[in-house]
């Protein structure tokens, strides 16, 4: 009956269905070769000091873009700034596909990949907190990232085959014709305009201490698990398989995906309950997954924290919309972009200069940056 009546809601609410179906393609691209892109760097030579910098500027940028997104959303409409977000990300593959013919500075790749995450993020949050509704957002947003899985679930095993038998040159030609099909569902109704008083004082006031640490802490863990601890295990652990690697990447999301529909649903009743638990038990599997060393203990403790993530992020993204009133909207999601972009770049100086201490930064890493959303 649950399923019957979220079924039902994805066909009533066509902004939200618009959103739904674009972030499924665009997770589906991304998918097939975000996990592969530090390990792109590895091989082609890059030490870890130049791929954390790598990160860092990115993030750099997408903090220093996010002010300048939040101006051309509200100039442009949300719609034409995710649209406004693809060129830079298709450019970005570009310049990733030819990086070993024309050896392009890697901080020129920071600067595409931040402008593109900046534009498009801010302008997808704002738009799914003013269409989402706060009776059902555990739901809705729990069935936002069922579709994200699903979509994605496929993707590193897809990406790592064609990785391993035709080469990043046609994975790229892919991603890039998805991405650009992700973002035509958005065009079935009217453009969104989000008006945004730019003003440094009015941003800063009313910012409170623990929402600020979340934000970082979701940064600095998000991060974590999707660019530190895939590179270190295809090194460390899986002998430098992509498609083990791909195999794990997608076990976690299978196992999330299960987890999701569950979390969705009490996350409208016991929201800061469910992501207390979230972050208590993510912490934990953080401490196990610094002990690991074996193929098999990568695929159990993933799997585990595909249930714990969901625990956490699902609650914490609806607080975070809920958080969002309708006067406050832009700045509300705009400082959620802005510290988590700080939380990134936080990790990556410190990675960068802690490049033969990536177990400790999982084992106290790991468990600090999740526990900061617990009073969130």
């Amino acid at each position: 009956m649950h399923a019957h009546i979220n079924f039902l809601h994805f066909f009533r609410n066509r902004e939200l269905n618009e959103l739904y179906i674009s972030i499924a393609i665009r997770a589906f691209a991304v998918s097939l070769i975000g996990v592969f892109i530090p390990i792109y760097f590895y091989k082609q030579g890059y030490t870890f000091f130049s791929i954390f910098l790598f990160y860092a500027i990115w993030c750099l940028v997408g903090l220093l873009f996010s002010m300048p997104s939040a101006k051309i959303s509200s100039k442009l409409g949300l719609k034409h700034s995710m649209l406004l977000s693809i060129p830079f990300l298709i450019l970005f593959f570009f310049f990733l596909y030819s990086l070993e013919k024309f050896h392009w500075p890697l901080p020129i790749l920071s600067v595409l990949i931040g402008i593109s995450t900046s534009l498009f993020w801010l302008s997808y949050h704002i738009d799914f907190a003013k269409f989402s509704s706060k009776k059902n957002r555990g739901k809705q947003v729990g069935l936002s990232k069922i579709i994200i899985a699903v979509f994605s679930v496929l993707g590193p095993i897809v990406g790592g085959i064609v990785l391993t038998f035709a080469g990043f040159e046609i994975l790229f030609i892919i991603v890039s014709v998805l991405l650009i099909g992700s973002i035509i569902p958005l065009f079935f109704s009217r453009e969104i305009h989000e008006p945004y008083p730019f003003s440094l004082k009015g941003f800063f006031k009313g910012q409170k201490i623990k929402d600020i640490l979340s934000y970082i802490g979701f940064g600095i863990e998000g991060k974590m698990g999707a660019i530190v601890w895939p590179l270190f295990i295809f090194i460390f652990i899986l002998g430098e398989k992509y498609i083990s690697l791909g195999l794990v990447s997608s076990l976690t999301l299978g196992v999330a995906l299960i987890s999701i529909i569950f979390v969705g649903k009490f996350s409208d009743i016991h929201r800061r309950k469910i992501l207390k638990t979230g972050t208590v038990f993510n912490s934990i599997i953080w401490v196990i997954k610094s002990f690991i060393v074996t193929p098999i203990q990568v695929f159990i403790t993933d799997a585990l924290q595909g249930v714990s993530r969901v625990t956490m992020n699902v609650p914490f993204d609806a607080i975070n919309y809920d958080k969002a009133k309708e006067k406050d909207r832009v700045k509300i999601i705009l400082q959620r972009e802005m510290y988590i972009y700080v939380g990134g770049i936080l990790l990556f100086l410190v990675l960068m200069f802690l490049t033969e201490s990536l177990v400790e930064i999982f084992r106290y890493g790991g468990p600090l940056s999740s526990l900061l959303r617990f009073f969130f």
